[in-house]
Parts: structure tokens; sequence; C-alpha cells
């Protein structure tokens, strides 16, 4: 849909691949853990620390709630853990989540962020517990938009894929020979049942990534970029709409000066 000049796919996998390495031998670290989803953002990420440390030195946790996630999504995370051969554990969060649940009101989305939340407080049981830095796998679409869990999917060390747009790092793992299934798969934190990401955005990330890339890299208005994208400028509103309110989920927390 928008023209634009295209990423160097083969620049871009070698540079991750030594920011990779060089965040983790400057942590002292002795390797990296990251949670596998099923999804094309974490298998991309795997494929990438990989790379960068060898396989012995990444562990991947698969944390489902066996009620919400699909048996699938778990069979595509186990997939690409045997095929980069890492070590790998399966934690079925519902007994976590049902622990907290016991003295809460019932609240699709706060029960949906704690389970990104018991997710993320899994990873750094790891990374604590065996000298490893927590990878994070978000996408740059989806940072900017606040399609995220602060605190939670948010909470890392670090973002190799940070800076791609969804749709490039699709085509990235393609490049590094993700399955094609996966790659193609919508997208979902499986939070509650039923959720897709595209669902929730209103929009395909197609549109959402030429919407950002015009905005942002370009600089262009809102007339402007629906008049390029040849879209309404509701659509496109849709969209920045969502990066002004989630911009405080991107901001470190305020200090209130008193010095």
């Amino acid at each position: 849909m928008l023209a634009s000049r295209e990423l160097d796919l083969a620049a871009a996998k070698k540079r991750i691949v030594s920011f990779i390495e060089r965040r983790t031998s400057s942590a002292g670290a002795d390797g990296a853990v990251l949670g596998l989803s099923g999804g094309v953002d974490s298998a991309v990420t795997a494929y990438l620390t990989v790379e960068a440390l060898g396989s012995r030195r990444v562990m991947a946790l698969i944390m489902p709630d066996l009620r919400v996630t699909p048996q699938v999504d778990v069979s595509d995370a186990k997939e690409v853990a045997e095929e980069l051969d890492v070590e790998a554990r399966m934690i079925d969060i519902t007994p976590i989540h049902r622990a907290f649940m016991k003295g809460l009101v019932q609240n699709r989305l706060a029960e949906g962020n704690l389970r990104a939340r018991i997710r993320m407080a899994l990873l750094y049981y790891y990374a604590n517990s065996q000298n490893r830095i927590v990878v994070g796998t978000g996408d740059r679409s989806e940072a900017l938009v606040g399609y995220f869990t602060k605190y939670g999917d948010g909470g890392v060390d670090i973002l190799p894929i940070g800076d791609l747009y969804k749709t490039e790092v699709r085509k990235l793992g393609e490049v590094l020979g993700v399955d094609r299934r996966i790659i193609t798969k919508r997208s979902s934190p499986r939070l509650w049942p039923g959720q897709t990401a595209e669902g929730e955005l209103g929009a395909g990330y197609e549109v959402i990534d030429d919407i950002l890339r015009l905005h942002i890299d370009q600089k262009k208005g809102a007339g402007e970029t629906a008049a390029r994208l040849g879209i309404k400028t509701d659509e496109v509103m849709l969209v920045l709409g969502r990066l002004e309110r989630s911009a405080h989920k991107r901001r470190k927390p305020e200090v209130c000066k008193v010095h």
C-alpha cells in the first residue's frame, strides 16, 4: 500500500544479533531467557537470540494458561524450541492465576494483564536464579500503539525486535526460516479466550504499520496520511489516538522532584 524504502533485512539481522551479544556480555550474564508463545514475534526473537548466543545459552519458557491458550500455540512454541535445540520449560500458569483470583473480583482486562505479569515474574525468576537477562519479544508496532502490558510483556531487559514493525518481523521470519504457519498466524497475546490483536486494534498490521511509518518516520499529519493511503481520516485517528493514549506506557515512572 505504501511506497517506502524496504528495510535491509540482512543488515537488520546482523545488527540485532550483535546487539543481543553485546548487551548480554555487558550485563555479565551467562545467557538469556525468553518467553515462547507460538507467535511470530517470539519465534523470530528466539531465532535471533540463538544466533547471537548459541542454543546452550538460551532458555525458553512456554507459559500457557491452558484454560485460555489454544493447544496449537503450545505446539508451535515447542516446535520452535525443538528446532533451535534450546532448553524449554513448560509452565501452566493456570494454578498461579487461580490463586491470585481467589481474593479478587473478576475483571476480564485486569485478569488478562495479570496473566502477562505472572509470565514476567517467572521469566525474571529464572533470569535471576541462572544469571541470565530477560529478552523481550515485543515489536515496534505494538509498542507504539500501546498493545502490551506494562510490567508484563513490557517488563524486560532488552527488546531486540523493538524497532521492527510487525510486517518487517514477518519478513525477517521468512529470512530466518521460521515456519510459514507461525509467520502468518493471527497475532494475539492470549490474555482471554478469542482475543486477537487486529480485532482489538481495529485494523490490520499492514494498515497500522503504514500509518505509523508516515506519521512517525515521515512526520505526516493525519489528513495527508489518510490521503496517501487512500483511507478515511477516522481510521488514521484511531491508530494515532492509541499512540497518544499509550505514551505513559513507554515512559519510565515519573519522579516528583523535591531537590
